[in-house]
């Protein structure tokens, strides 16, 4: 770890546990040294297992491992994740306050107000009735419409349905995608097509106005420039453009956001990220940087001109955006979003936003920009249950994976609730190809953090896990990943998985 760099000898690593603020100093400073040593450590050059448990406790003076905040096993030939048995739901104070206030009082009645002359009275009625349950605790039933996604969705939905689960048993994740699902349902939208967050996304494009024309003109001033300053600049923007959610704020409060707010980026992988494109691609010219996308406005925006400036800097051959199939979560961009955002760009009297929105139309037209509908984006499973379709394509032909958002955060992590400490890498290690989270915290969930930095912030701002004014960047370089396997996808209530046996397990490929 002192030496900064992977060692050139197999490890053997015989034992090493996580130790708490309460900890001698002994296992504290194993702590440290075993998490840089995790960022820098290839599994396939490790000589015997080692494990690692997380948060230990103290007592007659010897460390104790508990089970229950989750453990990593790793060896030559996988890693194994044991997942904890604590889970984001209804239990945590932000959890239920969502469940209860903000989506059925909030998001709901708000999306009722704005397509008033569009709705009819029963598809109104059927949205209420979805505010109901969630207040309620009504039970979680199956989809009931006949849109190309109901199979797999009740596929998923089933074991909660046959263990009779209400809205409060389930995941935060598992809940709240199942919320959007059901609004599509309720507004016939397979058959109308009809977007009850468009006029939203509207606005928070003219909302967010200047902060948008500060990142054209950044893209357009950088470009050829491949430079890590350049770089590190248009990311930095690309991910504060994460601020700008309509799920989570007021339109008239994300006038105010998508500030570049660098002393509250509290993890920073930019420069490995810069690393990981200037490595040889794995095609022969022809790099490809692939977008999990999330919010539309300022934050598509933010997208588009780091995209820009990727394809301009000649450095990426293909930037490809993977966006949702459906309207989901208020603000989230789908292909008709992508298309209206340029128009959009292309039309305001701005020549730098003029010149991205014309640029990028000229390279879809060259197939160097694509935009594609991602149906694994709108379901409640975890990252690491991704398709095989999916995962091989990204596996063959992606040289980076940039996963935007709060919401794909929690899908890397299934709402799982780690320690703060936990190594980013080795719990991201199935995915399959380098890549790179840019989130800016809206949910009580984090991972990768130093010994102590989460006491710090907690203290500095005691809401900084939910309040949006603290950002990541986090990357995981993994090792060739053979298959996946998910021993336990469900989560049923919270004693589910009281003796945590749950987990999933990367075999890497030989």
């Amino acid at each position: 770890h002192a030496c900064g760099r992977q060692p050139d000898l197999p490890i053997r690593i015989r034992s090493a546990s996580w130790g708490n603020a309460q900890a001698r100093s002994g296992p504290k400073q194993l702590t440290r040294c075993t998490q840089g040593l995790l960022r820098r450590l290839d599994p396939r050059r490790i000589s015997a297992p080692f494990h690692i448990h997380f948060e230990s406790a103290t007592g007659g003076g010897r460390t104790r491992a508990r089970a229950g905040k989750g453990a990593i096993s790793v060896s030559s030939e996988e890693i194994r994740v044991r997942l904890p048995t604590d889970f984001l739901d209804c239990r945590d104070p932000f959890v239920l306050d969502t469940m209860t206030k903000r989506v059925p009082d909030k998001i709901l009645a708000r999306t009722i107000d704005f397509n008033r002359e569009d709705l009819t009275p029963r598809q109104v009625k059927k949205i209420e009735a979805i505010g109901t349950e969630m207040k309620e605790n009504g039970k979680i039933r199956l989809i009931e419409d006949k849109g190309p996604d109901v199979e797999e969705w009740n596929s998923f939905l089933q074991p909660y349905v046959d263990e009779k689960a209400n809205w409060w048993d389930v995941p935060w994740f598992v809940w709240e995608t199942y919320v959007y699902r059901r609004i599509i349902e309720a507004v016939d939208f397979w058959e109308t097509g009809l977007d009850v967050f468009a006029a939203e996304k509207h606005e928070g494009l003219m909302t967010t106005l200047p902060s948008i024309q500060k990142r054209t003109e950044l893209s357009c001033t950088v470009t050829t420039r491949w430079d890590f300053e350049s770089f590190e600049a248009v990311l930095s923007s690309d991910l504060w453009g994460n601020q700008a959610d309509a799920s989570l704020f007021t339109l008239d409060k994300m006038g105010s956001l998508g500030g570049l707010n660098k002393d509250k980026l509290i993890s920073d992988g930019s420069r490995d990220t810069w690393e990981i494109l200037n490595r040889p691609p794995k095609k022969e010219d022809s790099r490809r940087v692939v977008f999990f996308n999330d919010n539309t406005g300022l934050e598509i925006v933010s997208d588009l001109c780091l995209a820009h400036y990727l394809l301009t800097s000649d450095q990426v051959a293909v930037v490809e955006m993977k966006v949702k199939r459906f309207p989901f979560f208020v603000s989230d961009a789908t292909p008709a979003d992508i298309g209206k955002t340029l128009d959009f760009l292309r039309t305001i009297d701005d020549p730098k936003s003029q010149k991205v929105g014309d640029d990028l139309a000229s390279m879809i037209k060259k197939g160097r920009f694509i935009v594609t509908p991602e149906p694994f984006m709108t379901t409640g499973r975890p990252m690491w249950e991704m398709p095989e379709t999916l995962r091989d394509d990204l596996k063959q032909n992606a040289d980076l994976v940039i996963v935007k958002g709060d919401l794909m955060y929690r899908k890397l992590f299934g709402d799982y609730k780690f320690p703060t400490t936990a190594p980013f890498q080795q719990l991201t290690s199935y995915f399959p190809c380098p890549m790179v989270s840019l989130r800016t915290c809206k949910s009580p969930l984090a991972v990768g953090l130093a010994e102590g930095q989460e006491q710090q912030l907690e203290a500095a701002d005691p809401t900084w896990m939910t309040d949006g004014q603290y950002g990541m960047i986090q990357l995981v370089d993994p090792a060739p990943v053979s298959t996946v396997r998910s021993s336990a996808p469900l989560s049923l209530g919270p004693d589910w998985n009281a003796k945590g046996r749950a987990e999933y397990v990367v075999k890497l490929a030989s």
